[in-house]
């Protein structure tokens, strides 16, 4: 059973998303939040396995939500949730912390989809906003300190679309030992654990060095 939070201000999507969840056998809705304040303590407190957490809240986005809750909450993955196009945000959803982004307008299918992913340490986009990330990624020149190479961007483009092992081998034409060596490598370079960690330093060092 999936355990999944809701902080959302908008009272008809709410009411949407709330009526998603509950057609799920697999997924539990436990509880629903409309302010960033409460849902600090809430998400705290319950520690849910997903959170569709809105990036536009009052009193504080949900990026500076997510910011403070990730370190406290490390087995927690936040979807983003937003009914704008805004690339800026996307990348600092991810950069704190954030697993995925979803539009508001995405299918039923789609939110859900995401839902289980993210629980099983994937980290799902839709196509328009993995083209935004691979692009942004494409411009970024890592610090010679890292040093990482061609390929191994290559490898974070992938890893950042949320494709499996098996799919980025066959996207890149490698063997999958061929492509656990590039990981690891990433890993030991950034001094990170796993993609998402990987993923948001590689974010980071973008935002430190320019395009």
């Amino acid at each position: 059973m999936i355990r999944v939070a809701i902080v959302e201000d908008n009272k008809d999507v709410l009411i949407l998303l709330e009526s998603l969840l509950q057609t799920e056998p697999d997924i539990l809705h436990i509880g629903s939040i409309t302010t960033g304040d409460a849902a600090l303590k809430f998400i705290a407190e319950e520690q849910p396995d997903v959170v569709l957490m809105d990036i536009h809240l009052e009193s504080q986005s949900g990026i500076d939500c997510v910011r403070q809750l990730k370190p406290i909450c490390k087995k927690t993955e936040f979807v983003m949730c937003t009914a704008f196009d805004e690339d800026e945000l996307v990348y600092e959803s991810l950069r704190v912390g954030a697993s995925s982004y979803l539009m508001k307008n995405n299918t039923p299918e789609f939110i859900l989809n995401t839902i289980r992913e993210v629980n099983e340490g994937k980290s799902p986009m839709s196509s328009d906003i993995a083209r935004k990330i691979v692009r942004q990624m494409q411009q970024v020149q890592a610090p010679p300190e890292f040093n990482i190479t061609a390929r191994e961007t290559e490898v974070l483009e992938q890893l950042s679309k949320g494709r499996t092992y098996q799919e980025i081998s066959d996207q890149l034409y490698i063997s999958i030992k061929t492509l656990k060596s590039h990981i690891y490598r990433i890993y030991e370079k950034l001094q990170v654990d796993n993609r998402v960690e990987a993923i948001n330093k590689f974010y980071n060092i973008h935002n430190l060095y320019g395009r």
